[in-house]
């Protein structure tokens, strides 16, 4: 059964969606997809959802998403079910916990779809994390995305404009 999106969560500033922790263990989109799947974002939908999806997970109550395993293979499931992200999700508010990659919803959300390494430099013992090729496929989608979805609404080419600048500006934090 589809779920639909309640009237007072479009004119809502931002629209919450918490992943429960039974969902995160077991990787489980069923509920997210019944509310913003493909199906219900017709309409006038997409432009009252433009910029406004927040999420948040149950349990996770520090450190960056992208690192957190489970998280991690929940989110790799969702954009390989929903590639919406770069229209659709609130660039202003933090993925999870305000950590320094939450910070930058967008590109956290990227780094969970792309392999990391995370290792040590011998010589100085500095930290260091080599992040795969797919973050790049990442930042071209949610660029393509904006420019899809566009087309189905009466949102501004300045708008849409900006909405690309501060896809650019998310993953400026790793010089993308």
């Amino acid at each position: 059964m589809k779920k639909k999106i309640p009237v007072q969560f479009l004119k809502s500033p931002v629209i919450l969606h918490t992943f429960t922790r039974d969902q995160i263990e077991r990787g489980d989109l069923t509920d997210f997809i019944e509310k913003f799947g493909e199906g219900q974002l017709g309409g006038s939908r997409v432009e009252h959802l433009f910029g406004k999806l927040v999420f948040k997970f149950d349990g996770v109550e520090e450190g960056g998403v992208a690192t957190h395993p489970k998280v991690r293979v929940l989110l790799r499931r969702l954009n390989d079910r929903w590639r919406w992200s770069g229209f659709f999700l609130n660039l202003s508010e933090p993925l999870g916990p305000p950590d320094t990659f939450n910070l930058y919803p967008l590109l956290a959300l990227g780094l969970c779809t792309a392999d990391l390494k995370i290792g040590t430099w011998e010589r100085t013992g500095r930290t260091f994390i080599r992040i795969g090729s797919q973050i790049h496929q990442f930042k071209d989608i949610a660029h393509m995305v904006v420019e899809h979805l566009r087309k189905e609404t009466k949102l501004s080419h300045a708008v849409i404009q900006q909405r690309h600048r501060d896809i650019e500006q998310q993953f400026k934090a790793i010089n993308l």
